[in-house]
């Protein structure tokens, strides 16, 4: 057993980097796809971001096509290089695609087959990897940034007695084999023989930046450990699979998406080359299915659901972030004056005229300093209009904290 996981480690050490991105051409332009990783916004709906790179064109459309044939056009565009980006699209919660296509600027578009969700098993139990749905960085208690990821699985019962399915039993693995616990997750289940698991979110924390994460396990360091893979096993879908047994990729017909609500139904426009750290806004058919035309402002959604976002605009956001300033201010009073005291201490070995001068020039640099923070903070912040309010809150908490 010892020999098998040490060969599973060396495997993931030295295998991730022979994984090949996505990839389709029209014979001058190429299109890959590295990577994608989908976001809760609400009950129903995703924010799906493709990593996508170009080369030989500037910039290109794409349209994501699902399972059941329904079509979906981004709704932003973020440059990450010369070539690279990120394509945002909205999408119905736990939905599953099949194909995207890439219209290059001025070429013809190129079909890539979405990758097929990884699926492993040993004689009791079937692993599904739906992906990663959120990747964050954060600081932890120590104040050391690390990672924090949360993936989406469920597990299918293929025995014929009952099985307990339970977050503790799963692992994560770096490219170095090294292993990582959960430290959040779903309700232990007993699963009947046959039978499927709801899809279930599996979290990990304080990773560290110099891991990437490489393989999911189920059952780590037993005699049937169940092993998905996070880049030998994602492959793209057959043909078969994407167009049908007896169609062709020319003949493959595909349909609108159904209306989402009237708040998600809104327009894009296909970006042109110089636009592409732009949200589409422009009007288009309606039949393309659920756009954007503020793609930037659920996203905004999202990082306030993450605690990164600002204060919502209302009549009374001055008072409430000159609130937050005081509190902000009164924490910084109480710095200082542990600051005072530490160092009033490490003169008490000094003479009495030497202690009553340094006192004396301490005091009145910490009240110097907290009074020409305290007045600039609060003059810059009740002088902005209630649009500058987060850029206020964020200048001041800069302001506090140097």
């Amino acid at each position: 057993m010892r020999l098998i996981i040490l060969a599973l480690l060396l495997a993931l050490a030295f295998g991730t980097a022979q994984a090949i991105p996505l990839q389709g051409s029209d014979g001058t332009a190429t299109v890959k796809l590295f990577g994608s990783i989908r976001t809760p916004l609400n009950d129903t709906l995703e924010i799906l971001k493709v990593d996508i790179g170009l080369m030989g064109t500037e910039n290109a459309t794409y349209e994501l096509m699902d399972k059941n044939d329904a079509l979906y056009e981004p709704g932003l565009y973020k440059t990450l290089s010369s070539g690279r980006q990120l394509v945002y699209f909205l999408i119905p919660k736990d939905d599953l695609f099949k194909l995207i296509t890439a219209t290059p600027l001025g070429g013809k578009p190129i079909n890539i087959n979405w990758w097929a969700r990884p699926k492993v098993s040993n004689e009791n139990l079937i692993i599904r990897y739906y992906g990663i749905t959120d990747w964050l960085t954060n600081q932890n208690e120590e104040g050391i940034i690390v990672q924090s990821i949360v993936v989406q699985v469920t597990a299918q019962n293929n025995g014929t007695k009952d099985l307990l399915f339970s977050p503790e039993n799963f692992t994560l693995l770096d490219q170095w084999g090294w292993p990582y616990n959960p430290t959040a997750g779903f309700d232990s289940e007993i699963i009947g023989p046959q039978k499927t698991s709801p899809l279930v979110l599996l979290g990990f924390t304080n990773i560290s930046l110099f891991s990437k994460p490489a393989a999911l396990v189920y059952d780590y360091n037993t005699a049937h450990p169940v092993v998905t893979d996070f880049e030998k096993d994602f492959v793209p879908l057959t043909d078969s699979v994407v167009y049908g047994v007896n169609a062709t990729k020319s003949a493959a017909k595909v349909q609108s998406a159904p209306p989402a609500q009237a708040s998600t139904v809104v327009t894009t426009t296909k970006p042109a080359a110089n636009q592409t750290n732009q949200t589409a806004s422009a009007p288009a058919n309606n039949s393309t299915g659920i756009k954007l035309t503020s793609l930037k402002d659920k996203i905004a959604a999202v990082h306030s659901r993450l605690g990164t976002a600002g204060s919502s605009n209302s009549s009374g956001q001055k008072s409430k972030v000159s609130e937050s300033i005081n509190s902000s201010l009164n924490a910084a009073r109480e710095r200082l004056a542990a600051t005072k005291a530490n160092l009033t201490k490490k003169t008490q070995n000094n003479t009495s005229n030497s202690t009553s001068k340094s006192n004396a020039t301490l005091n009145a640099t910490l009240n110097n300093t907290l009074n020409s923070k305290l007045n600039s903070t609060l003059n810059n912040t009740l002088n902005k209009t209630p649009n500058g309010t987060t850029s206020s809150m964020s200048n001041s908490m800069s302001s506090i904290s140097a």
